[in-house]
């Protein structure tokens, strides 16, 4: 009788095939296992051992396994093939020393509806050599023919990857390594303990499966000219996950775009090093790094444009370092329509380098546990922390948060206790629209620097040591909380040693964030600064300069201006700025507007580093004006109206304006 194994597991499988009686061995190959049949590849045809068996096809160079069954596969052929035909189930193919490289299709093709599991033996080499311009060719046989991948695994087909040797898949001279058509299923090993390696080397797409890619074990090396890891359905694919779930392995993904891109991106555990050049971590809707219990993978992204990026971001073990040349962490996806964005940090160990934001959030951002060390961008445009908009907040209920970056963006939690060390200045967290600035009371108003370079220490006041780091660039903010934090402490900031700042325990208000306020000055965006600070007094948003009030006199300033670039639909319901007013001497501008019917609250949103960042939400007169700001510097800004409880932000780009501080 034929053996017929449908186990996934090839030991089990190799078991049961070993107490078949018409099982065949062949001592000459590698593999010593049980079998059903072999196969021996040349560039003149291909050779079994078992000629009188069934459950296999040959046409020339071409093999096609049309029963279950376990087959050894080896040799040499520069226009071969291997496939599992349309519906077969069962089917083990033992690789054992074989080289394939085929131009007319793949050299390893699971047809539609079948199953497959490839064990990896000795050293083997799948190359796709097909053109890739056979893809659109007018030929319909030859376009039919072209599948575009080292293994392709077809639509509703299944293929695992388990082993003890190595397998080189080779794409790069076509379009992708391995790829898994709609509905498809590709497992990369059965558990973190497998030893076999995968290379796999593409153009286009290294491993992909538009349904769901899983990666149990294994030594897995990734190159591609494109994306490294992928699960992406086509738009008009309605059936497939689009998921990709990292459970083991030691991976190695070098990308030109993203090393992990799918709709969902799941990584609990395994080992993985990544240089892309666009995203690290990318998921259109939800990425979950690490497991409830706090265990999780070992992440180091050495290389991204963004080291995480998705839609909602969980955070709840493992350990990783990102470096990014814009946001190290974004909760964010611009496709996306009236979607609730999410950061959430419950556990594990992260450290963040970026010349972006560091953790940014277009909606809501909460940490709850775990550590997490931050480096934002050493300019303005930037945070080392970022929020979103229309009552989005950041949430602190435990855990440790390390935030040091500059103080144009800062942003602190709206809730929980926290120290921050330096003021901050105009911008914050905007994710489509507005935000406000958290309470800072609690810091010692100080301005300092930080260098690249310098040693940075928090110590409470007994001189106990809370944190301490070497600066990896400039910096002049710091955000510090930790469960740890005590209300009767004064707790001081040192750089090489010497104590540049203090603080006190800080409660966030509650409100949701935007810019912090500069300490020393009034509230931005009231159109109201304390008297005897050199700047404009309550109630006199018309005439700033008044006589008597320790101000500058009328003619020895800039008159007001208006707007450089002005609303001139006549029919819109949004605030139009009608008079800009300057103060050279303080380097500040006041903006006045005209009333919007039924506005229950105006807001303010400055253009900085590609993104509209709030500046005010808050506002219930008609004017506003910055803090002191420097001379020189353009800004395009925009005000909105909040009616009926939501803000009218259409149209936000073509009416904004710009201002150029005097």
């Amino acid at each position: 009788m034929k053996a017929r194994l449908m186990m996934k597991r090839v030991s089990a499988a190799v078991a049961a095939a070993a107490m078949v009686c018409s099982t065949v061995s062949l001592e000459t190959f590698a593999y010593s296992g049980s079998y059903d049949n072999s196969f021996t590849f040349t560039n003149s045809g291909i050779s079994a051992s078992n000629a009188a068996g069934s459950g296999y096809k040959i046409n020339g160079t071409s093999l096609t396994i049309n029963e279950a069954g376990t087959y050894v596969v080896s040799g040499q052929c520069v226009e071969g093939s291997i496939t599992v035909k349309k519906g077969t189930t069962g089917v083990v193919l033992i690789l054992d020393e074989l080289t394939l490289t085929c131009s007319s299709t793949a050299p390893v093709s699971v047809n539609k509806g079948a199953e497959a599991e490839i064990v990896i033996n000795g050293k083997n080499t799948l190359t796709d050599s097909e053109n890739p311009a056979n893809e659109t060719s007018s030929d319909t046989t030859v376009a039919d023919a072209f599948e575009g991948a080292g293994i392709k695994v077809k639509s509703g087909s299944s293929l695992t990857l388990t082993g003890t040797g190595t397998l080189t898949v080779n794409g790069s001279n076509c379009k992708n390594g391995i790829k898994g058509a709609a509905t498809s299923t590709v497992t990369v090993g059965e558990n973190a303990n497998d030893s076999f390696t995968l290379n796999v080397n593409a153009v286009n797409n290294a491993l992909a499966a538009d349904g769901e890619l899983i990666i149990n074990g294994g030594n897995i090396n990734v190159t591609s000219s494109d994306d490294g890891i992928k699960a992406s359905p086509d738009d008009d694919d309605t059936e497939s996950k689009g998921t990709v779930t990292i459970n083991g392995g030691k991976i190695s993904v070098t990308a030109s775009d993203d090393a992990v891109h799918a709709e969902q991106v799941n990584v609990l555990g395994g080992n993985l090093t990544i240089n892309a050049g666009n995203d690290g971590l990318k998921a259109e809707n939800a990425l979950t790094v690490g497991k409830a219990d706090g265990s999780g993978p070992e992440i180091d992204v050495k290389k991204s444009y963004e080291g995480f990026e998705g839609a909602t971001i969980t955070l709840r073990g493992g350990k990783g370092s990102i470096l990014s040349s814009d946001d190290g962490m974004n909760a964010a996806n611009s496709e996306l329509k009236n979607f609730t964005y999410e950061l959430n940090i419950s556990g594990g160990e992260w450290y963040v380098n970026a010349d972006g934001d560091g953790v940014d959030s277009n909606g809501n951002m909460s940490i709850s546990g775990g550590y997490t060390e931050v480096f934002g961008a050493a300019n303005n445009g930037n945070g080392a922390l970022d929020i979103g908009d229309f009552g989005n907040s950041l949430t602190y209920t435990g855990g440790t948060i390390v935030a040091v970056g500059m103080n144009g963006m800062a942003v602190t939690p709206t809730s929980g206790n926290y120290i921050a060390f330096g003021t901050s200045g105009m911008g914050g967290g905007f994710g489509g629209g507005f935000g406000r600035p958290g309470s800072q009371s609690g810091q010692s108003g100080s301005s300092y620097s930080i260098s690249k370079g310098a040693s940075i220490a928090i110590k409470d006041s007994s001189g106990n040591t809370l944190y301490e780091a070497t600066a990896v660039k400039s910096a002049n903010h710091v955000v510090f909380a930790s469960e740890s934090l005590k209300s009767d402490v004064t707790y001081t900031l040192y750089v090489n040693g010497q104590s540049v700042a203090t603080a006190t325990l800080t409660a966030g208000t509650g409100q949701s964030q935007g810019s912090g306020q500069p300490g020393g000055q009034g509230q931005p965006g009231q159109g109201q600064w304390q008297p005897g600070q050199g700047q404009w007094q309550p109630g006199q948003g018309q005439q700033p300069w008044q006589p008597g009030q320790g101000q500058e006199q009328p003619g020895q300033d800039n008159p007001p201006d208006q707007p450089e670039e002005p609303e001139t639909d006549p029919t819109a319901n949004y605030p139009k700025v009608t008079k800009i007013e300057y103060s050279e001497k303080y380097h500040q501008f006041r903006l006045t507007w005209n009333a919007v019917d039924g506005a229950e609250k105006y807001g303010v949103a400055v253009y900085l580093a590609g993104k509209w960042k709030v500046v005010d939400q808050n506002i219930t007169t008609t004017t506003f004006t910055s803090p002191k700001l420097a001379a020189g510097q353009t800004y395009k800004m925009v005000v909105c109206a909040k009616i009926n409880g939501s803000w009218d932000i259409s149209k936000i780009n073509s009416r904004a304006f710009t201002v150029t501080v005097k």
